[in-house]
């Protein structure tokens, strides 16, 4: 769309080429704003702290952030919570495993993780129900199409959160703990601008913070919804799993790739360039399509069919690539690996409830989610 100076990015293959060269194409267009209204910049400006997040800087500054990040969420730190994981996703079935049937979504694809993240920030658990209201509005502007109080309300609420933040943070000023939040308050971040190190500011903590609690639980929550969505639309890939559990990494896979909860971001062309034989001048926005690079046939033959042999399921694009890659893939993919296990471990006969499901999604054509799905199932003998 040249007309708007936006270019849609769908192949595999050319997406890749642009989030491999961040220099080249950097973060954000500000020319496709998430934020519509003035008014909602000025009340952050006047209420509270800017919605931006370091680890969405671009380069060089992004690679000092996530150099802070990243230790926290490596595989190896992630096994040391899993007895906790594996507790918490136990506990919520135990909660309804008697009633055959639930609201999955709000019953456990959205609670698991919320509980998860909130461990490793800091967080106490009597405050996840006021956590997940702050956490879906941070995500509602992405639906695009709010009114001027829509925006304004979700931005509210998105400042009681960095409020929230703050707060937590001064407390454990006086008493740190083993989380991510104590991490960053005795931690020093190498400052490009003065080329020396320096302790974080508040509101460098408070971006930070607030961008692993949305990107650690919201995109899960999707993921593990989604999943059991696909399993009711391939009842022979949930007869494979229950045969032989090994394929369930293989399934969360496919889950990220067919119904990639992240559809896709923007980036902003440094220089004239040519992508895919389309030449695309300096300046120009690019719609990111992480969906429609994951249907690719020229990279996986029938994209839309689960496969739970592919052998590069793994390989999509539902986290990024390159630098800017989710600093959660890690922990979301062993959450709804070890989810699933014990899905399949504890409850049988897995089928849509009869009458409740109509499948709709939240709106806009950045998240793909489900507003509700209800599962019906019995104990497994």
């Amino acid at each position: 769309m040249p007309q708007i100076g936006m270019y849609v990015l769908t192949r595999y293959d050319d997406i890749e080429y642009v989030l491999r060269r961040p220099l080249e194409f950097t973060s954000g267009s500000d020319s496709d704003p998430l934020l519509q209204y003035q008014e909602s910049l000025d009340l952050y400006a006047e209420k509270g702290w800017t919605r931006d997040t370091p680890l969405g800087n671009n380069l060089p500054k992004h690679s000092h952030f996530r150099q802070l990040v990243d230790p926290a969420l490596t595989a190896g730190e992630i096994k040391k919570k899993e007895p906790f994981i594996r507790g918490a996703i136990n506990e919520l079935i135990d909660s309804w495993i008697d009633d055959g049937e639930i609201a999955f979504l709000k019953q456990f694809a959205e609670p698991l993780p919320m509980v998860v993240i909130a461990e490793l920030l800091g967080f106490p658990r009597m405050d996840l129900p006021q956590l997940k209201v702050w956490s879906a509005a941070w995500v509602l502007p992405f639906s695009r199409g709010l009114t001027l109080e829509q925006e304004l309300e979700a931005v509210r609420l998105h400042i009681e959160l960095q409020h929230y933040i703050y707060d937590t943070m001064q407390r454990k000023r006086k008493n740190p703990a083993d989380d991510i939040i104590s991490r960053l308050l005795n931690i020093e971040v190498h400052d490009v601008d003065i080329d020396k190190k320096r302790p974080l500011r508040d509101e460098e903590i408070i971006g930070i913070t607030d961008h692993l609690l949305i990107g650690g639980n919201e995109t899960t929550a999707f993921a593990i919804s989604n999943g059991l969505w696909l399993l009711f639309r391939h009842p022979e890939d949930y007869a494979a799993l229950q045969a032989d559990r090994s394929k369930v990494k293989t399934f969360v896979e496919e889950v990220l790739r067919i119904e990639s909860p992240t559809q896709g971001l923007t980036r902003t062309a440094q220089n004239d360039c040519t992508i895919g034989g389309i030449e695309i001048p300096k300046g120009s926005t690019l719609s990111i399509r992480y969906g429609a690079g994951n249907h690719d046939p020229r990279r996986y033959p029938c994209p839309m069919v689960p496969d739970l042999d592919r052998k590069n399921a793994g390989r999509h694009l539902a986290f990024g690539i390159g630098e800017h890659v989710c600093p959660g893939a890690t922990l979301s993919r062993y959450e709804q690996r070890w989810a699933w296990e014990i899905l399949l471990e504890r409850i049988s006969n897995m089928r849509p409830t009869p009458g409740k499901n109509d499948y709709q999604h939240l709106h806009g054509m950045w998240m793909r989610a489900l507003k509700e799905i209800h599962l019906t199932f019995d104990k497994a003998k």
